[in-house]
């Protein structure tokens, strides 16, 4: 899903700058470094081949237009692959959360952004109208609602039906279902806006029957969580074949990408059937204003024999396990933002490249790429398989990357969520988390940094402002906020920095693996689950060196593609490939709530004063000087320990690096030398991306008052534009 923007003075910081076994005592924070052999162990594993499917579902819809509902009928085949008798199945209906006003959604979504946009006049929800066996009894009636997270009673976002016979293990039950769909007026991936359509979770959906030992389960049962504010979603693979009859002159997009087949039914509409396998979700969009753009991947064309060669070099691959495969992909855009369409296909073209190339091959001969209208944002920056929400304005300044980031991110899920499927439910962090890393590394590699300002003739122009206020209902009824102003300078923005300004104003509300209805608010599941997740594989990078760290990504791809892994996949894949326990960083930072953080305490250096009297004779003077007895204190502020570099410079000219292991709450260096110590610097090179406060990683012996004095005046100067703007209302 899309990302969110952070505050202005967490990005200027940025710019500017375990619970369990104990870390080993070792030299170097940084033992694996660029370049080492690859071994067998590092050696990515054969991509793993989809399963046997599932699911498979057989589905025939019909937009209405007019009423704004999709009637459909679902044909579908469940397959028993546990040891168990199951007795019951359980189905999500995802649009009853727009159901009423006190469904779980919408009493989590109070008093948030997610009902800013809600029209309550226009409600949404799932009705099953029939539901029987092929060939057997007709179960409507004995459909109920179940509410297996909180009990709320108002909510019916799980279904569940009581068989006559259980499915015996290694057996499949056929199922046909009748149900009509009311979408709600846009909101939160799916709805209405005008003749807009984007239709996500919108058919009956069976959840996931896991046997015991699945995430510790002590025994078999049903994986179907309720729609909640902050999660999203966790299905079975399986093969999708879905015929949509839509009115003529609706251009229609959807997971499967180009239609199988394509037919006129002679009353003014028109079917179109597409099959897509090896996939676990269906979403489609259609509209008449839509202009309809195709362009080919052509894998020999886009990448290089050069990167061919470091690729085959990096994971000790052979050629043709390497090789990506030719992609085509379809852009649905808004004809304002026509002028656009190039930065659209070259985002998704690098995404289709470097994901390609570090993680696997793109298995899918399809990608769609919708762009919302205005008023349609709400379904703007999601994912589904083969098909990705991005989002853009009419002014889109090119070096402020509004669609090229979201395109980036959202296809980024094609890997972390489409084909590695954790169950974003309880583990957001492992979709959400690693795509956010992966995305910034594409964004830094195939455009460099995000900037919030363009240039016309050598002018900084705000290309997104920072500061806005909403102005009282009357007289400005129907008129957005209005920005209060930005820096007049050129501020350069990558991924990390953005989720670094986010992370630092809530790093502990919540130990990071939780479910996602389970943080503290719906801003501490985005910090948990986007921004530290990052950070957190950002400094797990600097501590392991970036080749091996690349060989971890692309060895647990390949090893759970198709499959639904855990955080303990993960954390095992790490030992393997590298041949460390890190169960000591792991156990603080994902299962653990404590804070990163080291500062230089103290910088001193003073002259050696021959002593008087008698006694041991003084140190040897150096010729032509003096002696400084210099000491720099390193604390450790945070409970988070981790091993870290120190950077000790002197007057002379030479910089001495130093290791501390992160043990103590403080660590003393002493020095006698024939130079003082003139300043010291923890994490010089700056690989420790989940140290909260970058401010105190420094210190001098003689202050610089030059940072002060450039900060108070982009302080005096945003001041002075901001009364400038408020005077406008004088």
């Amino acid at each position: 899903m899309r990302r969110n923007c952070a505050g202005i003075i967490g990005v200027l910081l940025a710019a500017s700058g375990w619970l369990g076994n104990s870390p080993p005592q070792i030299e170097s924070p940084h033992p694996l470094l660029p370049g080492v052999s690859v071994t067998e162990a590092s050696r990515p594993p054969a991509s793993a081949a989809p399963q046997e499917p599932i699911v498979a579902y057989r589905i025939e819809a019909t937009l209405d237009v007019d009423r704004k509902a999709v009637a459909g009928k679902e044909l579908l085949r469940w397959k028993n692959d546990s040891p168990d008798d199951v007795r019951e199945l359980q189905f999500h209906l995802y649009l009853n959360a727009f159901k009423n006003s006190e469904t779980t959604f919408m009493r989590e979504s109070r008093n948030t952004v997610r009902l800013e946009r809600f029209d309550f006049t226009h409600w949404g929800y799932t009705d099953v109208r029939s539901f029987r066996i092929v060939g057997g009894e007709d179960l409507t009636s004995r459909i109920e609602y179940i509410q297996p997270d909180d009990g709320n009673s108002a909510d019916q976002t799980v279904m569940r039906v009581t068989l006559p016979e259980p499915v015996r293990a290694g057996q499949a039950i056929t199922l046909e279902i009748e149900f009509l769909s009311q979408l709600p007026r846009l909101t939160t991936r799916s709805g209405f806006f005008r003749d807009f359509f984007f239709v996500a979770q919108w058919f009956p959906k069976i959840g996931v029957y896991e046997k015991a030992g699945t995430r510790g389960r002590l025994t078999g049962g049903w994986n179907c969580h309720q729609y909640h504010a902050a999660s999203e979603f966790y299905a079975n693979f399986g093969t999708y074949d879905v015929s949509l009859r839509v009115p003529k002159g609706y251009i229609v997009g959807a997971t499967g990408g180009v239609p199988r087949e394509t037919s006129d039914n002679g009353d003014g509409t028109i079917t179109y059937r597409f099959v897509q396998e090896n996939v676990h979700d269906f979403a489609w969009t259609a509209s008449p204003r839509f202009l309809r753009v195709e362009r080919d991947f052509i894998a020999r064309k886009e990448v290089s024999e050069a990167e061919m060669a470091e690729m085959m070099r990096l994971f000790g691959l052979p050629r043709e396990e390497i090789e990506l495969g030719d992609v085509k992909v379809i852009l649905l855009i808004q004809p304002d933002h026509a002028h656009q369409i190039e930065r659209h296909f070259r985002a998704a073209f690098q995404a289709i490249k470097y994901f390609g190339l570090w993680y696997g091959r793109y298995p899918y001969s399809t990608l769609t790429v919708v762009d919302p209208p205005r008023g349609g944002e709400p379904a703007g920056g999601m994912e589904y398989p083969t098909l990705i929400t991005a989002g853009t304005r009419w002014w889109a300044p090119r070096r402020v990357l509004q669609p090229e980031g979201v395109i980036v991110h959202e296809f980024g899920h094609q890997y972390w969520y489409g084909m590695v499927a954790n169950n974003e439910f309880e583990e957001a962090w492992l979709d959400e988390g690693i795509n956010s890393y992966s995305t910034g590394k594409v964004l830094e590699k195939a455009y460099g940094p995000n900037y919030l300002h363009e240039r016309f003739f050598g002018i900084p122009v705000p290309g997104m402002t920072w500061l806005q206020v909403s102005l009282p209902p009357i007289p400005f009824v129907g008129v957005e906020r209005v920005p209060l102003g930005s820096y007049l300078t050129d501020i350069a923005q990558y991924s990390w920095q953005r989720s670094w300004s986010q992370y630092i104003e809530r790093p502990s509300d919540d130990d990071m693996k939780r479910a996602a209805w389970e943080y503290y608010d719906l801003a501490s599941y985005r910090v948990n689950s986007y921004q530290k997740p990052e950070l957190l594989l950002r400094t797990l990078e600097g501590y392991l060196g970036e080749e091996v760290m690349a060989r971890v990504l692309r060895n647990y791809h390949q090893r759970f593609r198709f499959r639904h892994p855990t955080t303990e996949d993960f954390i095992e894949t790490v030992r393997e490939v590298t041949g460390q326990d890190l169960r000591w960083f792991f156990s603080q930072v994902v299962y653990g709530s404590g804070v990163l953080d080291y500062a230089v305490a103290e910088v001193r250096s003073e002259p050696v004063t021959p002593p008087q009297g008698v006694g041991p004779p003084s140190p040897p003077q150096p010729p032509g000087g003096r002696l400084f007895e210099s000491t720099v204190t390193i604390r450790r502020l945070g409970t988070v320990t981790f091993p870290v570099e120190v950077e000790v410079v002197f007057d002379s000219g030479e910089r001495r690096r130093e290791h501390w292991d992160g043990q103590g709450r403080w660590y003393r260096l002493h020095y006698l030398r024939a130079a003082r110590v003139v300043s010291a610097t923890v994490d010089p090179d700056r690989r420790v991306f989940l140290d909260v406060n970058r401010t105190n990683n420094s210190r001098r012996l003689i202050p610089n008052r030059r940072a002060t004095y450039r900060w108070a005046g982009k302080w005096l100067l945003w001041l002075q534009n901001l009364l400038h703007q408020v005077s406008l209302f004088g």
